[in-house]
Formats: C-alpha cells, structure tokens, sequence
C-alpha cells in the first residue's frame, strides 16, 4: 500500500511541475507578487513624495527579491502567461482574492479597533 502511495504522490509530484515551464514564475506566487505590486502601486500614490518612483522598477525589485525572482524572470513568464489566457485569468482571480482577503482582516482589525474603550483621555462634556 505504502508503494502505491508513494507512486502516485510522485506522479502528481511530476505532472505538477510539468504544468510551469522552467523560469515561469508558478501561478501562485505570480498572483501574490501582483498583489503586492497593487498594494505598492496603491502606496506610491497615495505618498506625494513617493510619486516620483512609480515610474521606475526600482520599487518593485525588493518586491521580486522578497520571493526570489529577478525582473527579467518576472516579465518572461508575464509573457508566457499572456499567451496562456487561462492560467492568465486564474493568476488575477488568485490576486484579487489575496487582496480581498487582506482586506476583511484589516477592516477586522479596524473593527476591532474602534470598539476598544479608550482609557487615555477624558471628555469633559
């Protein structure tokens, strides 16, 4: 039995890592580096001082670096995934839902927040 485990996790093993070519950012980790370029786009923005560096690749390298990619590696399997309009679509329905999810837990977190009794200042009304 034991056997015909390990038989079938290594033929899903290898039809998994069949899926991506090699030097193809994988699905998920692509929808969670667009994620966070979103996330820093909105940033950039939002920071008069930061406006300036929207412009350049620059920002997004820590970015890249943080899940171990290059820029070039990045752009190649963008170009890989456009021409695979599929996985294309299933990498944004995976971004939005990462930033969805980021989204209820700080509107959690503000929640909570706002419920809290403040204990440091006094209303004299």
């Amino acid at each position: 039995m034991k056997k015909i485990a390990t038989i079938f996790l290594c033929c899903f093993l290898v039809s998994v890592t069949a899926c991506t070519q090699k030097g193809i950012i994988p699905k998920k980790k692509m929808a969670a580096i667009n994620a966070d370029f979103y996330l820093m786009d909105q940033y950039l923005g939002a920071d008069l001082t930061m406006r300036k560096f929207s412009d350049t690749t620059a920002v997004y390298k820590p970015v890249l670096r943080y899940y171990g990619y290059t820029a070039d590696e990045y752009f190649t399997s963008v170009d890989y995934y456009l021409e695979n309009s599929r996985d294309m679509a299933k990498i944004l329905d995976m971004t939005e839902a990462i930033l969805r999810k980021r989204q209820k837990a700080i509107m959690k977190r503000i929640e909570a927040d706002s419920h809290r009794v403040d204990t440091t200042t006094t209303n004299f009304f």
